[in-house]
């Protein structure tokens, strides 16, 4: 059985380059050729210094409108079944009402009738 060996010489070069670095890429630490897709990616990433936070569709460029469009459309659905469901609880405090009213009347009536 044949076996090579095969020696890695350390070097401490990327060591001192990312030093005081909090992360590195793999384009950074191997030197990325494609110059064009980092200059690119350096224009989008310029466009959020500064902010504390970003969506996806900032990121990746998604239109905002069809998120309006159905925030709106939920709010006014929303609000409508608040309408119905208001409209049915007046409707039972309305039977609870006049059922509340004809038993007090009946226990008036039979409380006078047992009276005199």
């Amino acid at each position: 059985m044949n076996i090579q060996q095969y020696f890695i010489q350390e070097s401490d070069e990327a060591r001192k380059k990312f030093s005081n670095a909090k992360s590195i890429s793999s384009s950074q630490f191997f030197g990325d050729q494609n110059k064009v897709e980092d200059l690119a990616a350096q224009a989008t990433l310029s466009k959020f210094s500064g902010k504390s936070a970003i969506s996806s569709a900032d990121l990746f460029g998604d239109s905002d409108s069809s998120i309006d469009l159905a925030a709106s459309d939920l709010i006014n659905r929303i609000s409508f079944q608040a309408q119905e469901d208001i409209s049915s609880l007046k409707n039972i405090a309305g039977e609870t009402g006049k059922r509340l009213s004809s038993f007090a009347s009946t226990f008036i009536t039979d409380l006078q009738d047992r009276i005199l």
